[in-house]
């Protein structure tokens, strides 16, 4: 980075929130190449949401709540930086969406990864229809949600990876081995918050990242993102070799370079995004296939 870019980087603090309860160790990649370019980096871990290792059972908190403490966040970079990002995946950019509505001007642009707003990818269950069921009625109320392969993952070594970490620690980069039926129900009153309240989203610039072939939202998600949106920048960019969590996935370097290059577009108020309000501009990334533990 040249010495006219540190400062701008300096200057615009980013917040990285991770999926549903999980940990920060989804965003890690994208962390590093952030940090790596001289940006302040804050990884979240949200009271209610975020995976607790020290609790033998996972509390889920209001998710308003969980709104609450990303908007303190918010407030205290803005004291102290010209620009702050959002960058969640998953469950995060609902969280990002959702802290954008509640922030407005405070947050200056979002990146979204694997948004979800609509579960309607190659591996939902057609019993999913059913899930208010389990989330609002007391029929739901012993029941949990256990992650199985794929575990949002495409490539193999990683997933095998994933499944050594589910079994010893209950929780690894890709999620936690169980999610119970507050989270679950939690999430659901965001998504439903989010989708009403899209066109309240003042940032100007939005940058979303999907995978092709994710297996728990499809692409068509981006359509919701790019019709309900308001901002004047929105790109989306499908990738072409991952499942659904991308930041650890075959196209993770793209992702973080995705990321890097946003924000630095941000950082200097020369947005590399362009477009019509609500339409989206998709591209193929082109994705390194190397080692996850290289």
């Amino acid at each position: 980075m040249s010495i006219r870019q540190q400062p701008a980087a300096r200057r615009t603090a980013i917040v990285l929130l991770h999926g549903l309860c999980s940990t920060p160790d989804e965003l890690l990649t994208v962390q590093s190449a952030l940090r790596g370019s001289g940006y302040p980096v804050h990884p979240m871990r949200v009271d209610g949401y975020s995976f607790d290792a020290a609790a033998p059972v996972q509390y889920a908190a209001p998710y308003e709540r969980w709104l609450d403490a990303i908007e303190a966040q918010v407030r205290m970079l803005r004291a102290q930086h010209d620009r702050v990002l959002l960058v969640g995946i998953s469950a995060g950019s609902s969280l990002a969406l959702g802290a954008a509505i509640r922030c407005g001007s405070d947050v200056d642009a979002l990146v979204l990864m694997s948004t979800t707003l609509r579960f309607d990818g190659w591996a939902i269950p057609r019993t999913h229809v059913l899930l208010p069921l389990a989330l609002y009625t007391p029929l739901g109320r012993l029941w949990q949600y256990r992650e199985r392969p794929p575990y949002g993952v495409k490539n193999e070594r990683v997933r095998a990876w994933i499944e050594r970490e589910l079994r010893q620690r209950k929780v690894s980069s890709a999620g936690s081995a169980l999610i119970g039926v507050g989270h679950l129900r939690e999430h659901d009153r965001l998504i439903r918050h989010v989708k009403r309240n899209l066109r309240r989203v003042q940032c100007a610039s939005v940058l979303a990242l999907h995978a092709r072939q994710d297996e728990v939202a499809s692409v068509a998600n981006l359509d919701i993102l790019a019709r309900g949106l308001r901002c004047k920048a929105f790109r989306s960019v499908v990738l072409p070799d991952s499942y659904h969590m991308i930041s650890i996935d075959n196209d993770r370097h793209q992702v973080a370079r995705e990321t890097v290059a946003f924000a630095d577009a941000v950082a200097h108020g020369t947005p590399s995004t362009s477009g019509i309000p609500g339409m989206s501009v998709a591209s193929a990334a082109s994705s390194t296939r190397s080692n996850f533990f290289a």
